[in-house]
């Protein structure tokens, strides 16, 4: 696989400007020249064996690694110094020069002739970069880091090496084997797909993984058949409650991430980041159902009615929401709408953002002797205003007190805690955008946390943290911005 860039640049002129393209080549019977004889010649070399390309390198003092590949039939190789038309005809050209004058020189004289050329180890002479490559039979699986961090591509396909079993490469072979069959006799893209689904997702797959062939091919002409007949009808309408978790897609969980990766519509709302939303299968229809730029959100009858639409539709629907759907999320009234029109529903819990906040700036919002429960409450009505909670049962309560959309009625929830009986010196700590870079800390106690953020105005979603626990923050050691009470 090769990462092109746009003819417009080159590799080298705009580092972390834009991203490459990549682009699988087909380099059967095709010429390829690798100016050089030494070990990055070489692993160049090694890399290209398996592709049924016609290798050639030009040296005047080749290394063993190279001379033993010429030897066995890898490649031809002329033991003289590069010459112009050593690129005639030829689809791809490396570099693998020490000098860097030489290796300039070879790069103009292949940009000159409209050939594509990869200087190595030098990224602005580069068009291409050559991804880390795991092989599994016919599938190939590349990483690519635009030339940026070779050693964390590296690193990458050693985790993938692990992850992805050798079947799998049988497992490619044999969908390539069925692919004329299944296109010939299932008519459009929409039906196409469902069947794969289905193959990969049933056991035919299973039975390929497991070695038995015999048994897979008769799964696959009974699926077959079956799709031919009947088309494959959609099962009943479903949709997933999805928590997206606090923001950052690292703790998004496993099950999220593949109902994301299996959705046909996904309907997500402002507090999704869009590191998360971008894990989403890439051509499923994406629809923003919330808030954004002060525009009015959909409301929720809007909401459960695209719900239920597309669930009807036989599509697979997610309905992502940050945090957790049953926290703060209206999860319920989704799951109440999707019952009552008689369509399944299932839920995907999230990381909800007090835990988030709190592991994030090291609070235990637990701890014997200090905290004996975690309590959540919202700071903000259906009317905006702030709801009227038990307030001398929350300030006797003794543990932490978790506040979610708190911002705009800060100064009255401080106002009935207190005249409930909680201190004013009671640590605080209002968490913007937990988990993100923009992570940010604004600490006080509850006599001063309203001025300290009127001062600080946040703009992103942000989480107060209340309670004796709160002091029990790691000092210091938290990758973000403090603004510290002191």
């Amino acid at each position: 696989m090769t990462d092109l860039l746009p003819p417009a640049g080159r590799a080298g002129d705009a580092p972390g400007g834009h991203s490459l393209f990549p682009v699988f080549f087909d380099l059967g019977g095709q010429h390829v020249l690798i100016v050089g004889g030494g070990e990055m010649a070489a692993a160049k070399a090694r890399l290209l064996a398996g592709t049924g390309a016609e290798i050639r390198a030009v040296d005047p003092a080749p290394e063993d690694e190279i001379l033993a590949m010429a030897e066995e039939g890898g490649l031809r190789l002329e033991c003289r110094g590069f010459e112009a038309g050593d690129l005639d005809g030829v689809r791809l050209c490396y570099v693998a020069l020490e000098d860097g004058d030489a290796a300039a020189a070879v790069v103009a004289q292949a940009r000159a002739r409209g050939v594509l050329v990869n200087a190595v180890d030098r990224r602005p002479l580069c068009d291409f970069t050559t991804p880390a490559i795991v092989q599994r039979g016919e599938m190939t699986i590349a990483i690519g880091t635009a030339g940026a961090a070779p050693a964390l591509a590296r690193d990458l396909r050693g985790r993938v090496e692990t992850a992805v079993p050798p079947a799998y490469g049988r497992l490619a072979g044999f969908c390539r084997a069925w692919r004329p069959a299944a296109t010939a006799r299932l008519a459009g893209r929409d039906l196409r797909r469902r069947f794969w689904d289905a193959v990969l997702d049933g056991p035919v797959a299973e039975a390929v993984l497991a070695g038995n062939e015999a048994e897979a091919d008769r799964s696959m002409e009974a699926l077959l058949e079956n799709a031919a007949r009947t088309g494959l009808p959609r099962p009943p309408g479903q949709a997933l409650l999805v928590g997206a978790g606090p923001g950052d897609p690292g703790l998004l969980t496993l099950t999220g991430l593949r109902a994301l990766q299996r959705a046909d519509v996904v309907l997500y709302d402002r507090l999704v980041s869009p590191e998360v939303l971008a894990l989403a299968r890439r051509d499923a229809r994406r629809i923003d159902v919330g808030k954004r730029c002060g525009r009015h959100s959909m409301n929720q009858a809007a909401i459960n009615a695209l719900l239920v639409r597309y669930a009807r539709e036989g599509l697979r629907v997610v309905r992502l929401k940050g945090g957790d759907p049953f926290v703060f999320g209206r999860g319920g009234e989704e799951m109440e709408a999707m019952r009552e029109a008689g369509l399944s529903v299932g839920v995907v819990p999230g990381v909800t953002a007090a835990v988030a906040a709190a592991a994030a700036l090291g609070i235990p919002v637990t701890h014997r002797g200090v905290s004996r429960g975690l309590h959540l409450i919202t700071a903000h009505g259906v009317d905006g205003a702030l709801p009227e909670h038990d307030w001398k049962a929350l300030a006797a309560l003794g543990g932490t007190l978790a506040a979610y959309m708190g911002m705009r009625t800060l100064q009255g929830l401080v106002e009935r805690l207190m005249g409930a009986g909680l201190p004013a010196s009671t640590p605080v700590v209002a968490v913007e955008n937990a988990t993100l870079p923009g992570q940010r800390a604004i600490r006080g106690t509850l006599g001063t946390i309203a001025a300290r953020v009127a001062e600080a105005a946040p703009e992103g979603p942000t989480l107060l943290l209340i309670g004796e626990a709160v002091t029990l923050a790691q000092g210091g050691t938290v990758a973000e911005r403090v603004l510290d009470a002191a």
